[in-house]
């Protein structure tokens, strides 16, 4: 089943993105992922090792993994290409809506509040 990822991903996509709106919090974000990667275990052990994901143990994690799934060349490979390239596609969106929900929960930063 590993080797659909890029075909069975876009018929979940929907499901992921929705779970991913309605996180709240950088916790709940992160919750979603760990379990994005839970569900998706299989997969895992198909990509070459440097697509291996983090434990996403803090909020820079995701985006750090989903811009070297970005960057990632494959050559060849098309359906290891194809599998990344929907990878990305999650991560990429789930790093976004982590940024939004940090930026709503930050307290807001006034120039002119600062000590001098």
């Amino acid at each position: 089943m590993h080797g659909d990822f890029s075909l069975t991903y876009p018929a979940e996509k929907p499901v992921w993105m929705a779970r991913l709106a309605r996180s709240e919090t950088s916790a709940d974000v992160m919750e979603v992922v760990r379990e994005f990667v839970r569900t998706h275990a299989t997969l895992w052990g198909s990509l070459p090792t440097d697509c291996q994901p983090p434990p996403f143990t803090v909020a820079d994690d995701i985006s750090r993994y989903a811009l070297s799934l970005c960057r990632k060349d494959l050559g060849r490979s098309s359906r290891a290409a194809a599998n990344v390239r929907a990878l990305a596609s999650f991560f990429s969106e789930a790093s976004h809506h982590m940024a939004t929900v940090m930026a709503t929960r930050a307290p807001a930063f006034r120039f002119f509040d600062r000590l001098s």
